[in-house]
């Protein structure tokens, strides 16, 4: 209704056709005082709400990205919050201008450091954009592949998250290889899918990475067990140039690797 009522009071018609022309397609009458408000930009049926429109862009598939990866959503007392806790401090500060420019506000979001998980914290709050993203994966690929920059910004997302480069000489020979892990198979497959359709990038698997409930030994002594099966996919030398022009990573450490690895 508020959409209409900007619209009609556009084509100039008064607060009482407004009112008419309202009540005629949805069949409640709209006070005339409500209608001059929102003309005035008084009020906002929206209230404090952070807005979202829903509509495709590089940031919201980059949150979308994230949030598929080292990312979460909940609920609690302060309303609907979306969350990136992350060791490097470009990953955090990328996610915190995406969602100040997706939720359009004017006092941007920053990563706060949080000295005992040793974390860079970014946490957003939009009702909206949560009852968005509460989506399948199958629900948002139209989103996702609204164009070619939406795709880059979602793959970047999860490269930035959970991609890794590898670099070896064996036998003689530099190995270089693109790793991306994830705990979700299907979205392994439909990242796979992504490089190759829209890039030409060549990418293998999902392999089996890590078994459920199987023990993992960290280099510092730690060890966890895993919840899940973990798989990845990787990209073989010949088409990390490509990744680098279509792709690449907001992580600088993780950039200047690949650089690295190309050259």
């Amino acid at each position: 209704m508020y959409e209409d009522v900007i619209e009609l009071r556009k084509q100039r018609l008064s607060y009482g056709q407004i009112q008419k022309s309202l009540y005629e397609k949805y069949r409640k009458r709209l006070p005339i005082p409500t209608i001059s408000h929102w003309i005035n930009k008084k009020y906002h049926p929206l209230g404090r709400v952070n807005k979202f429109d829903g509509k495709s862009s590089p940031e919201l598939e980059y949150i979308i990205g994230a949030l598929f990866s080292d990312g979460y959503k909940y609920i609690d007392d302060r309303g609907h919050l979306l969350r990136l806790i992350v060791k490097d401090k470009e990953f955090a500060e990328k996610f915190a201008e995406c969602l100040t420019k997706v939720l359009g506000r004017r006092r941007a979001y920053k990563p706060l450091w949080d000295r005992n998980r040793k974390r860079w914290i970014v946490t957003g709050c939009s009702t909206l954009l949560y009852e968005f993203l509460n989506k399948s994966l199958e629900e948002l690929k139209p989103t996702i592949e609204y164009n070619k920059e939406c795709v880059s910004a979602f793959l970047q997302a999860l490269f930035d998250a959970e991609g890794s480069i590898y670099i070896k000489i064996r036998g003689g020979r530099r190995e270089r290889i693109l790793w991306l892990y994830n705990t979700n198979k299907e979205l392994l497959i439909y990242a796979k899918y992504l490089l190759k359709k829209y890039f030409n990038i060549n990418a293998t698997g999902p392999h089996l990475a890590t078994r459920k409930d199987s023990i993992k030994h960290f280099p510092n002594g730690k060890k966890y067990k895993a919840n899940e099966d973990c798989y990845y996919i990787y990209i073989r030398a010949n088409s990390l140039l490509n990744f680098y022009k279509h792709i690449g990573f907001t992580i600088k450490r993780k950039q200047q690797r690949l650089i690295k690895a190309i050259k």
